[in-house]
């Protein structure tokens, strides 16, 4: 095909679309006033509602200053309802915002307890406990053989032995009495290996060392962790078991920047975990001071009831707060256009949609509150919002690319 016919052809086209998306007014109306000698309007806005009213003033029918790049669309004559076209009213009313967010339950640090022994040794017998199994506190969890336990017996029966043959030969000898001191120190050595008073009694009674150490539960609850192996040797830093009561819980979630300023502690909080029925009702008992750099929130935590054990550590959740942030001037979310640079409403006048740059406030459930820009009652575009600001921005170019609106 031949080069110029294909060009004129292309020009025809892109000069056939913008006409039909700009819309510009009748000639008649520019002529109309150069014949009667009015001053042509400096505002696109102004010059297009007089033209569509003639009746209405010209300085008062719509405002002549519009965000930048932007221009008034006509409305009239428009197949509205079907492109999904809606208005509602700005009206003051009072707002709640409804902060959602995710998180995850796990057990309560300050009723958890992690077991270790305080001498080395080797595993006699783990008294049949496994992970999840129930204990009581003072249930015996394992046993050790310990040489340093052995040794410690040893020689306490042999100071107990020392101080029974002075006292037979002797019974009023000072050396006697001597003994009593250290043989109580002796004593006293035991409590720091976790050797209870009874077995050293037992001890001292048969005359027989026991050569190990049994611990015992330091608290109800369930095993949640277990490192005690039958025959396994262990030292303190061996982690023996971990023991956690599970009747309360804690619920551990994300606060992100946004909503940072609108949870507290004290306020209450809902959460529903998957698997779980019911809701749950809780209060936030703390709010981390610091925020985490990689995922840019909070970390905030509530205490939950599990007496009834619905609830398990690992169970993911999602957490809603309802806070009050009092009255205001709103509008529906949908009504709000937001660029990245400024927050635009459009607002239905003299059969017009105006482009209006408001200042939000926080989102409160399905609507924005306007904290300036906008009156009460001002009607205002919720609908086809995409389409109104493409030609907005279509009319702000104008037809060589210049000016607020057509000329």
């Amino acid at each position: 095909m031949n080069a110029r016919p294909l060009a004129a052809l292309l020009l025809a086209s892109v000069t056939s679309i913008a006409g039909v998306c700009q819309q510009a007014p009748d000639h008649r109306d520019h002529s109309a006033h150069q014949a009667t000698g009015q001053a042509k309007p400096t505002a696109a806005v102004t010059a297009t509602a007089h033209a569509a009213h003639p009746s209405t003033p010209a300085s008062s029918a719509t405002p002549t200053t519009l965000p930048p790049g932007y221009g008034h669309v006509e409305l009239a004559g428009r197949p509205l309802s079907a492109i999904g076209y809606g208005t509602a009213r700005a009206e003051r009313r009072a707002l709640t915002r409804t902060v959602r967010t995710s998180g995850w339950v796990t057990v309560d640090e300050t009723r958890t307890s992690h077991v270790h022994a305080k001498v080395r040794g080797y595993v006699t017998s783990s008294h049949e406990r496994f992970v999840g199994s129930s204990v009581k506190r003072g249930d015996p969890l394992v046993s050790l053989y310990s040489e340093g336990v052995l040794a410690a017996e040893l020689e306490l029966l042999a100071l107990v032995e020392q101080k029974n043959s002075i006292k037979e030969a002797a019974p009023d000898s000072p050396a006697s009495r001597s003994l009593d001191s250290v043989i109580e120190a002796a004593r006293k050595r035991f409590s720091l290996m976790d050797v209870s008073r009874g077995q050293v009694s037992r001890v001292e009674k048969t005359g027989k060392p026991t050569k190990g150490v049994t611990l015992s539960s330091p608290r109800d609850g369930v095993i949640l962790a277990r490192g005690a192996i039958d025959g396994v040797y262990v030292e303190p830093a061996t982690e023996l078991f971990v023991i956690s009561d599970v009747r309360s819980l804690w619920v551990i979630f994300d606060v992100f920047e946004s909503d940072m300023p609108y949870v507290a502690l004290g306020q209450k909080v809902s959460l529903r975990c998957e698997g779980v029925p019911h809701v749950h009702e809780a209060t936030v008992s703390f709010i981390a001071p610091v925020i985490d750099p990689a995922t840019r929130s909070l970390r905030a935590r509530v205490e939950v009831d599990n007496q009834h054990g619905f609830l398990r550590p690992g169970a993911f959740s999602t957490i809603s707060l309802e806070v009050p942030i009092g009255e205001g001037l709103a509008v529906p979310e949908d009504a709000v256009l937001r660029t990245g640079t400024r927050d635009l409403v459009f607002v239905v006048k003299d059969g017009m949609a105006i482009p209006t740059e408001v200042i939000l406030g926080p989102k409160a459930g399905s609507f924005f509150r306007v904290d300036a820009g906008l009156d009460e009652g001002a009607e205002v575009v919720t609908g086809a919002q995409f389409l109104i600001d493409s030609e907005s921005r279509l009319r702000a170019a104008g037809p060589m690319g210049g000016g607020h609106g057509a000329h």
